[in-house]
């Protein structure tokens, strides 16, 4: 198996003015903390050398960045990370990715300029660079295929009938549909609480860790903070049990708690979007 020091872990020292926990301590590793302001082909890049660069938006507040933030993490995987801001510039949109999005990736040290965009797909591309190439073992991504399309199956319920219901009811400004928008959240939640009734918890797939609840973590943090401050709304555990524990198990992990903002930053980073009736890449159907 190939392994790496420990200076050779580069992990984001986030900035404690965006309200993230300062940074990732252990006990048995101390990591090289690093940080790349500029990008691809700017004054400040990633040297040929280096491992992997992880591209985000100023201060990480993207769900979809920090899903990639954690599998990042999880792995032990070393890598410099890029903050991009908007309006993106056109070398972002030209070299790393044309949909003008976070997260992405680039391996510059793998021989060939290689970039990976959208988090579920940068997530399984660092799964299986991790077990295949760097022959780690590791339980983010199992082998087994069937339990590789239950992971991808709960990851496109997310995608496609929770994430939408969530955004719609927070974004609501008529509060005579508040209780059927709630509704609807709540049965493509009860989805989570049905899957891990089967696996027994306190995962998705039982003990372990894997990308399906990497996917739906930085949602369900965002959901229990805003729509408690905005809605009034807290997820009730005579419904959901098992998605309470989940989420708790969740959010001890050290990962979680260095890619996470603080709640008074959340709610603050939100404010703007509930200000504008931001449409969340259309996930909010109010509009």
């Amino acid at each position: 198996m190939k392994t790496f020091s420990a200076t050779q872990l580069l992990i984001i020292l986030a900035n404690p003015a965006h309200g993230f926990v300062s940074a990732w301590r252990s006990n048995t590793i101390n990591h090289k903390l690093s940080e790349l302001r500029g990008g691809y082909d700017q004054t400040i890049g990633a040297a040929p050398t280096t491992p992997l660069q992880f591209f985000v938006l100023p201060g990480n507040t993207c769900p979809y960045a920090q899903r990639t933030h954690i599998a990042l993490i999880e792995l032990g995987l070393p890598f410099d990370i890029t903050e991009v801001t908007k309006p993106l510039p056109g070398w972002y949109l030209t070299n790393i990715n044309p949909r003008g999005k976070v997260p992405a990736i680039r391996a510059p040290s793998a021989g060939y300029d290689a970039v990976i965009y959208e988090s579920a797909i940068c997530n399984e591309f660092l799964s299986d660079y991790s077990s295949a190439t760097l022959q780690q073992s590791h339980d983010l991504m199992p082998q087994n295929p069937f339990l590789r399309a239950k992971i991808r199956l709960l990851n496109d319920h997310c995608e496609t009938a929770f994430s939408k219901t969530q955004f719609t009811f927070l974004m609501n400004k008529d509060e005579a549909k508040d209780d059927e928008l709630c509704g609807e959240m709540e049965n493509a939640l009860a989805t989570y609480e049905e899957a891990l009734v089967e696996s027994g918890g306190p995962y998705f797939l039982g003990e372990q860790f894997t990308l399906a609840d990497i996917h739906l973590l930085p949602f369900m943090q965002r959901l229990v903070v805003t729509l408690k401050y905005w809605k009034n709304y807290e997820l009730p555990s005579a419904k959901f049990p098992k998605l309470l524990c989940w989420l708790d198990a969740c959010l001890s992990r050290e990962s979680v708690e260095i890619s996470s903002m603080s709640d008074e930053k959340m709610i603050e980073v939100y404010k703007r979007f509930v200000e504008v009736d931001y449409d969340f890449g259309g996930l909010n159907k109010n509009n």
